[in-house]
């Protein structure tokens, strides 16, 4: 015989459930999302509230159905149930935190949670009604097992889901309407569980004593549960605001980190990130970093481009090629822009063998020009390397070695790559050592000019000198060689060259004076030297100031300072109509050898020591330097070879009517001491088939 509830109580039963069902969901989704914010004591209320939610909904459930029998509560029971549901609560709010990763896992947690909602439930229904397992009914049984079963995997689901996703409030109050009606049936089929096949209680006459206690009790529950989940609804709405500003913050500053990070131009990261990555590389967290290796790369010309293509131009190329060195690295090689033209990359653990590899693979691709609009645009580049071991890593060091052998590719020709080494370091401390005391030298004194006599083979005449700079250092004997390139690397090549043609020239003066014959001084002159749209200008004051006549000055040049032909003709023909002699130094060596005598009118073609060395014993170097002697001389130049330094090489010479220059004759020597060898050749016009004068 089945237990009929009351249909008004039936109605107040189903609102406190979904008014339960709701609180429950809240404190659970409150609980479970503010985590280590809920301390113990907030827990324990938590507890005690879920439980009393469970509790109050099951007693006012059993209500619904015993408002018309007589019964007699069994507190002890109902006490039980009450600790049932709070371990129920306990156990939920433990295991939803921790959340559920798999399927195990859920069924797991469903049947444990099932067991107790049952236990619950029956202690409950004991404390109120006198139940006989015997008379359980087997299908009812099954249906409010199911129905439990239900109810803890779609609310598990359903907090799960909130976790993962922001819920709103519609879904929260439909899932707590669903859970309401289901429960409301679960009261019904659990009571039926056990009256189905047993006599009802007697009927009680005061049945409306019963219902006025159910709805005061439900309404006391309801109030208190609704006031529980407000607060706990204004706390997570609360939560979740703050939680939505921090996710706005983060948004931020990850834009923000982005934009301070990444170069706006190419898009590639820029210095800042470069370095702070690079701090990362040096101290590892897995530490299996053992070495780092960072290569600097710089275009050689940049300038020009920007000069040809214009600035836009120059900034689309930027882009174009950044592509281009990207598609040679490897992805976990990021590129990075320190600035202008200059890029850097840092590779943990490489050997290098495989830097040099890389290094080869940027080099070729940037063989191949780029068309930026209409121009066809290429550029070398030159990148400098340096690695060091985890142990010994220093950042600063590490970018200044880098930089280091940078600026010795650059200096090594430009288009190459250097590592950097010690011996490397000693060099750049020995050119910086060069360059400060550069600074001073003309100050103090320290630079003199030795001239080397050049003597017509046939007559054995001394037709002229050529003035050397040499230089009397505090750091000893710096050769020519070595202090030259220097000085044109840090412009005092401009204030040297301009004192040795001064010397020169009163040198020149100084000998016209004493009476001697006419002769000519020829004077080195740097391509940097060149390069100064006012240098004639600036001959023509230092002739004018020492009172030589230009046609005894013979400026000397080299065949790279004619590459660019366009201005150097310009200077040339400056220089010739003052009236001063042009010669080509070293012909033979340089790039343009034919070029840069083609279209420019030259007074002297002076012949490399290196083509003399050779043609001794060598028919076809010997060919060579015929034909370039022919060619001098049928550009109606005088042609000097320089070099001379035996009695064979002088007599083969001789033949070809030339003029002479070498140790055979003289070296170089200060200007008091090269007059004395000048007149000895006075004295004795066949003296230089003698042994060399001694002085």
């Amino acid at each position: 015989m089945s237990m009929l509830p009351h249909i008004s109580l039936t109605i107040l039963s189903i609102i406190v459930s979904v008014a339960s069902s709701y609180t429950v969901l809240i404190m659970i989704e409150y609980v479970n999302k503010r985590k280590a914010a809920v301390d113990t004591r907030s827990r324990l209320l938590a507890i005690l509230a879920l439980g009393s939610g469970f509790f109050s909904m099951q007693v006012i459930g059993i209500l619904t159905f015993m408002a018309e029998y007589r019964f007699l509560p069994r507190f002890w029971l109902l006490a039980l149930s009450l600790l049932a549901e709070c371990l129920l609560a306990a156990y939920v709010l433990k295991i939803l935190p921790q959340g559920i990763h798999s399927r195990h896992d859920m069924v797991k947690h469903v049947l444990i949670t099932a067991f107790f909602v049952k236990a619950a439930y029956f202690l409950g229904l004991a404390g109120v009604l006198d139940v006989r397992f015997w008379a359980i009914s087997a299908g009812y049984y099954l249906l409010s097992a199911v129905m439990v079963l239900g109810i803890c995997y779609f609310g598990f689901r359903f907090v799960l889901q909130s976790n993962a996703k922001q819920v709103t409030e519609q879904q929260r109050f439909g899932s707590a309407a669903i859970l309401g009606l289901v429960l409301t049936l679960l009261h019904y089929t659990s009571t039926n569980t056990f009256y189905t096949n047993m006599a009802l209680p007697e009927a009680a006459a005061g049945g409306v004593w019963v219902i006025g206690t159910a709805v005061f009790v439900a309404f006391a529950v309801t109030l208190l549960l609704l006031s529980a989940a407000n607060l706990a609804l204004v706390d997570l709405n609360a939560f979740e605001t703050e939680a939505g500003l921090l996710r706005q913050v983060k948004d931020s500053e990850s834009r923000f980190r982005t934009l301070a990070y990444t170069d706006h131009l190419t898009g590639v990261p820029n210095r800042h990130w470069f370095f702070a990555h690079f701090r990362e590389l040096m101290d590892p967290a897995d530490g299996n970093i053992e070495s780092v290796g960072v290569v600097l790369l710089d275009f050689d010309d940049f300038k020009s481009i920007n000069e040809l293509i214009g600035h836009d131009g120059g900034d689309q190329f930027l882009k174009r090629i950044v592509e281009r060195l990207k598609s040679v690295l490897p992805e976990t090689v990021p590129l990075a822009r320190l600035g202008g033209d200059e890029f850097v990359f840092a590779v943990p653990n490489a050997k290098k063998s495989y830097l040099e590899q890389l290094c080869q693979n940027i080099l070729q691709v940037m063989h191949e020009p780029i068309q930026i609009g209409e121009q066809s645009v290429a550029s070398g580049i030159s990148l400098g390397v340096s690695c060091q071991s985890i142990a010994e890593l220093n950042e600063e060091s590490l970018i200044k070695q880098a930089d280091l052998a940078l600026f010795m590719a650059k200096s090594a020709g430009k288009e190459n790559y250097e590592f950097f080494s010690p011996e490397l370091l000693d060099s750049s401390l020995r050119k910086q050592e060069i360059t400060a005391a550069l600074q001073q030298a003309l100050v103090n004194g320290e630079f003199s000019v030795h001239y080397q006599p050049q003597v017509e083979l046939v007559s054995g005449r001394v037709i002229g000198f050529e003035a050397l700079l040499r230089w009397n250092s505090a750091l000893g004997a710096v050769a020519p060689s070595e202090f030259i390139p220097v000085a044109e690397e840090c412009g005092a090549i401009h204030s040297i060259g301009e004192w040795v043609l001064r010397e020169a020239c009163l040198q020149l003066a100084a000998w016209q004076k004493e009476g001697r014959p006419a002769i000519c001084v020829s004077v080195n002159v740097s391509a940097k030297q060149f390069l100064d749209t006012q240098f004639a200008e600036k001959v023509a004051r230092i002739l004018a100031e020492t009172d030589v006549s230009a046609e005894y000055v013979e400026i000397e040049i080299t065949e790279s300072v004619m590459i660019d032909l366009d201005a150097s003709s310009a200077l040339v023909e400056e220089l010739q109509a003052i009236g001063v002699k042009l010669a080509i130094d070293d012909f033979g060596t340089g790039y343009s050898s034919l070029n840069a005598i083609k279209n420019i009118q030259i007074d002297t073609l002076k012949i490399d020591k290196s083509l003399v060395d050779e043609v001794l014993g060598s028919d076809r170097s010997m060919a060579i330097l015929a034909t370039i002697i022919e060619l001098g001389k049928n550009l109606g130049a005088e042609v000097v070879v320089e070099g001379l330094e035996t009695i064979e090489q002088v007599t083969l010479m001789r033949q070809y009517e030339v003029i002479g220059q070498g140790y055979y004759f003289s070296r170089p020597l200060p200007g008091d001491k090269a007059a004395r060898v000048w007149d000895k050749y006075l004295e004795q016009p066949n003296g230089l088939f003698h042994a060399p004068v001694l002085y």
